[in-house]
């Protein structure tokens, strides 16, 4: 419950192949009504949770697309930081000129995800955008940025090749980046197609059932509990892994963040049909790390008790977290809610 996620916009000018776009049922941008909202839940959700995160949550523009498609994005950024909110954005920079830079700069944005990982011809073939305008794009903002505002270059290792991320690395480092966070393919809650991730499929879904029910229970996923997320058309979606916008609850103009923390919940603990297809719930962790060490990767019984480990405590961890926030929800009865807040039920698209 680090992040609140505003999707400004899910339309995007990048066509990457590890971004299941056509998969999105619906795309468009978030009306000024909508962020302003938005903005106001936001500001409600900090003043409970931060006495009990010990830590103000920060709000990322960005979503499923490419916020500077937005014409309001800058005004959107100097909103965010007049209400005290640290404020980031993720960005393909294709469209960050000059002008927009200054824009961003000006509204006071503090950090900046760029994802680019990749250059020259092969830049194109996976981006569908020009390289030498991005790449001139970055150098220039990382200038402009200076102290004010990082600059962190994303590289999605979608080659699955580790010395071609760090080549990238090393090229980015060239022109003045000095931040860099490194990803692996996703599959975006079952929306895009990766061969390994067939969960459902693989035989070690079950061992790795039986191992984490005998831990305490399966463990609970923290994404969507960690990066709250708003769509642009105002609706809580279940995470940043829901592409295809199956799972919302409400509106923001039907409740809080907390309001619908309770059948968010449900839907995680009963792993409805979207974490049953995300590599990111923690039973398809598992699963794929058995079905890699079967594969002939040296998952040895430590490294395999570590990750079951890893994956209860942090189910624990969010998990109080949750019951702190609502005295009365537990995982294994997420129903219970305050008297004073009314629950929005589970609606589809």
């Amino acid at each position: 419950m680090s992040s609140i996620d505003i999707e400004i916009t899910n339309r995007c000018n990048a066509k990457c192949h590890f971004c299941p776009r056509d998969a999105t049922p619906h795309q468009g941008l978030m009306t000024t009504e909508v962020f302003d909202q938005t903005l106001l839940r936001a500001i409600e959700y900090r003043e409970v949770a931060t006495p009990v995160l010990g830590f103000e949550p920060g709000i990322s523009l960005c979503g499923l697309g490419e916020p500077l498609l937005h014409r309001e994005a800058a005004n959107f950024t100097r909103q965010v930081r007049e209400a005290g909110f640290r404020c980031s954005m993720s960005s393909n920079a294709a469209l960050l000129d000059e002008a927009r830079g200054t824009a961003l700069l000006e509204a006071g944005l503090q950090q900046i995800y760029i994802n680019v990982g990749d250059r020259d011809d092969a830049y194109e073939d996976v981006y569908k955008l020009p390289f030498d305008k991005t790449r001139d794009n970055v150098a220039r903002f990382v200038e402009m940025a200076g102290d004010q505002c990082e600059v962190v270059v994303v590289l999605v290792d979608y080659k699955a090749d580790k010395a071609h991320t760090s080549a990238m690395r090393e090229y980015w480092q060239s022109y003045g980046v000095t931040m860099f966070r490194e990803y692996d393919i996703i599959n975006r809650g079952g929306a895009l197609f990766v061969d390994h991730m067939q969960f459902e499929s693989l035989p070690q879904l079950g061992e790795a059932h039986a191992m984490l029910d005998g831990v305490n229970g399966v463990p609970i996923c923290g994404t969507p509990f960690a990066f709250l997320f708003v769509g642009y058309d105002g609706k809580y979606y279940l995470c940043c892994s829901d592409w295809k916008k199956e799972v919302s609850f409400g509106t923001v103009f039907d409740g809080s963040f907390l309001d619908i923390t309770a059948a968010k919940l449900r839907y995680v603990r009963e792993r409805g049909p979207v974490c049953r297809t995300c590599n990111l719930d923690p039973v398809n962790a598992l699963t794929d790390a058995l079905r890699a060490d079967a594969d002939g990767a040296t998952l040895g019984a430590g490294e395999r008790d570590k990750l079951i480990a890893d994956l209860d405590q942090q189910s624990t961890g969010v998990m109080g977290v949750i019951e702190k926030l609502i005295p009365g929800v537990t995982a294994d009865d997420p129903r219970p809610v305050s008297p004073t807040r009314r629950l929005i039920p589970i609606t589809s698209r």
